[in-house]
């Protein structure tokens, strides 16, 4: 059966013990309008961890990945690989907004800046356990 960003939450916030939700993001709620869009993702959550400074999440909208991440499930590693790409060269221009980005096979698991280096290699430990 093919993974989803629900199933692989749950086995990366198995890993990560300060991961917390999921936030489901469904096509009318996705603020990227890209759910489901050709060579977008399948499936989306989102999600905070529980080390991030709430001083630095307040005023954040509820998903915001600054709060802690957002699990994206792609048809295909191309499209996976794709979308991190994008993702970081349109952040490389707004180093405030930056954020680690982990792609295994389909899937891109997307974390905070706000938290260490130390601490954000745990989720890309986890990434790499999913299949």
């Amino acid at each position: 059966m093919p993974i989803t960003a629900d199933c692989a939450f749950r086995r990366v916030s198995a890993a990560v013990s300060s991961a917390r939700g999921p936030g489901f993001v469904t096509a009318a709620i996705d603020p990227n309008h890209l759910l489901g869009r050709p060579h977008q993702y399948t499936s989306k959550v989102t999600f905070d961890d529980s080390r991030v400074p709430a001083d630095q999440i307040r005023g954040m909208d509820k998903g915001d990945v600054g709060r802690g991440g957002a699990i994206e499930v792609f048809g295909s590693p191309a499209d996976a690989n794709a979308r991190a790409r994008y993702i970081q060269a349109v952040l490389k221009s707004m180093p405030p907004l930056a954020e680690y980005d982990y792609v295994h096979g389909r899937v891109l698991v997307r974390v905070s800046h706000y938290l260490t280096p130390k601490q954000a290699a745990a989720y890309k430990t986890a990434a790499g356990e999913l299949d």
